[in-house]
């Protein structure tokens, strides 16, 4: 990744490292007309610089410890320009960077990094030359090769109810107990024989919530989101959509409309078939797929999943 980064220059490393980490700006370099250098000189113009980016990169989920990030940041001047990049490859971001809580380190994964590539590639007001997209291809490519951006961070519940109920509630309701991997950041859901556009943030997960309009008006008054699934109990009840009395798994999910949903430029058509030769449902319960694939440029269907 350095050995890259050193030959396409600065200006696109920190478009990349912008992108990647979300970051409004990342000034490397200023570019200052007739600054005051002193007392009597206003030079016609000013070029400087000075930042200091450490990097701490992991390559194993669960890995990042915050003694090794605080003795970083101990080494590190404050002041802009200086930050601590620290890239892994887990679904969501590590407890140890919670723990150690400093605005100069700044956390991401290589799937964020490889869509910063290339949303830069693609960039056609940066316009990189074709040795650099030669670069920053072949390093995408040994991202994949290593498995470092496909995480299964998605899944897709089988939602012919489901999807309709999540755009009009931002929920999913299913039975207690249901058994899910662990890292998950987004649901996605198949319905209409096809992965559906919308791929909502996972906010919250509550099992074994009762639904009784008691248990509603406790949480309605708590406010946040103990206030949203007071409202879905009590929407559920009324409509008649739930049974009174019984016990379901709640998932609060980010908005259609909102920024932390991902939304595809199409369905993801399912194009799978039984041996016979017949259709065969993409999934009947639940499935598993990463984000990365799901996004990238050219999936129209789930066969393309399997081979991208």
């Amino acid at each position: 990744m350095l050995a890259v980064f050193e030959r396409i220059g600065l200006s696109l490393v920190e478009e990349i490292l912008a992108k990647a980490s979300g970051e409004a700006t990342l000034e490397t370099v200023t570019f200052t007309n007739q600054p005051t250098a002193g007392k009597g000189s206003v030079p016609d113009a000013r070029i400087s610089a000075d930042f200091t980016y450490l990097f701490e990169v992991k390559t194993v989920r669960g890995t990042v410890g915050a003694k090794q990030l605080r003795c970083h940041l101990a080494n590190l001047k404050e002041g802009p320009g200086r930050y601590l990049f620290v890239l892994t490859p887990d679904p969501t971001r590590p407890a140890a960077l919670d723990a150690v809580d400093d605005r100069r380190m700044v956390w991401f994964n290589f799937a964020a990094l490889y869509d910063a590539i290339t949303a830069v590639v693609d960039d056609a007001f940066l316009a990189p030359s074709e040795r650099d997209r030669f670069l920053l291809r072949e390093l995408q490519a040994l991202f994949d090769n290593d498995g470092l951006v496909t995480s299964a961070e998605v899944v897709v519940v089988a939602a012919s109810q489901a999807y309709p109920e999540y755009l009009a509630s931002s929920a999913y309701i299913c039975q207690p107990g249901r058994t899910f991997r662990e890292g998950l950041t987004h649901m996605g859901f198949y319905a209409q024989q096809a992965i559906q556009p919308h791929l909502a943030r996972i906010l919250t997960r509550e099992d074994h919530v009762p639904f009784t309009y008691e248990e509603a008006l406790r949480r309605e008054g708590n406010g946040g989101r103990d206030a949203r699934i007071g409202a879905l109990i009590r929407a559920s009840l009324e409509t008649g959509a739930r049974e009174e009395e019984q016990e379901y798994m709640v998932f609060l999910l980010s908005e259609p409309e909102d920024t932390e949903t991902v939304v595809l430029e199409a369905p993801v058509v399912n194009d799978t078939v039984a041996v016979s030769g017949r259709p065969w449902a993409w999934t009947m319960g639940q499935r598993y797929v990463s984000l990365a694939a799901l996004r990238r440029p050219g999936v129209r269907t789930t066969s393309d999943l399997e081979t991208s």
